[in-house]
């Protein structure tokens, strides 16, 4: 079974400001987007993930969320376990068991 210490879980970064902390979000999966080739399992990933946040974004100014602050400091939380995941992966590392599968099955 996995863990949320398997796949990061209280590895001591500092909390971010939530709009600014997923304007970072942002950019960094549209980095990868481009980056990435299209037909890459981890594009596919990355750009549904980016449609995602960007819509956790929109509304994170406009009421929809009773804590605009907590929901997004879990969206900047949960994308720098993938970030992470990215980074190890891209270093030689393996990822975090969580995320193996997405790495794994790639192609």
């Amino acid at each position: 079974m996995t863990t949320f210490q398997e796949c990061g879980e209280g590895h001591g970064r500092p909390a971010t400001a939530a709009g600014a902390g997923v304007a970072e979000v942002l950019a960094r999966m549209r980095a990868l987007d481009a980056a990435l080739p299209a037909e890459d399992g981890v594009a596919v990933f990355n750009g549904i993930y980016l449609t995602v946040t960007e819509a956790v974004a929109g509304r994170l100014g406009g009421g929809a969320f009773t804590d605009p602050r907590a929901a997004g400091e879990l969206d900047v939380r949960f994308a720098r376990r993938y970030f992470d995941a990215v980074d190890a992966v891209a270093a030689g590392r393996p990822a975090p068991a969580c995320w193996r599968p997405l790495f794994q099955l790639r192609r």
